[in-house]
């Protein structure tokens, strides 16, 4: 009776186990990006480098609970800045790590600048969109991707001021063939004990 117990116990792990593993919810998350260090910049000077940290702020996922990233992004303008034009910018790709997650994310989006001038700042209000594939460890499999909309606003000749709202979300990995042999070898535990029970003594 006591190996039945046991055996019993250890099925319902396995199975228990596999079952978790399969789940594959997708998990919303917010962004937000602010601004690290002073820079200059200089029109007249290509190309342009500007630091940031790339903040994720997860609502309610089995993620770790924070995930950041000091980068270094470098712009590279197609036209030149002038009043009223709109300013194409490739942000090229951007790596985050953190927390305790053993692996990265990657990732690459296009940001779009429309100048306007509002008293003495200048302000660009910007949108568009982004991708995040792949990973290594905790972070393997997951893809995701979303939008995002914001303003910097620069009062001349330095200082930045940066709002911005992303809006994603991210698909946690299909299972993979060692969940579902859990799963199998589970049933399969069961299924013998049953027989065995079923059996005359």
């Amino acid at each position: 009776m006591l190996l039945f117990k046991k055996l019993a116990l250890t099925s319902a792990l396995v199975i228990s186990c596999g079952l978790t593993q399969a789940a594959t919810p997708t998990v919303a998350y917010e962004f937000t990006e602010s601004f690290v260090g002073n820079v200059t910049y200089d029109w007249n000077t290509f190309p342009m480098e500007r630091y940031e940290d790339f903040v994720l702020a997860p609502e309610g996922s089995d993620l770790p609970s924070l995930l950041q990233s000091a980068t270094q992004h470098t712009f590279t303008p197609f036209y030149a800045p002038a009043s009223g034009q709109t300013y194409c910018y490739d942000e090229g790709g951007c790596a985050l790590t953190g927390g305790n997650a053993h692996g990265s994310y990657t990732g690459l989006y296009w940001v779009d600048y429309f100048k306007e001038i509002a008293g003495s700042n200048t302000v660009y209000e910007y949108a568009g969109w982004f991708e995040y594939t792949g990973g290594t460890g905790v972070f393997e499999g997951i893809t995701g991707g979303g939008t995002f909309i914001g303003r910097e606003t620069y009062p001349s000749p330095f200082d930045q001021v940066l709002s911005k709202t992303v809006q994603g979300n991210f698909a946690l990995p299909v299972p993979e063939p060692e969940t579902w042999a859990l799963m199998v070898a589970g049933l399969a535990l069961v299924a013998g004990m049953l027989r065995r029970v079923r059996m005359p003594i």
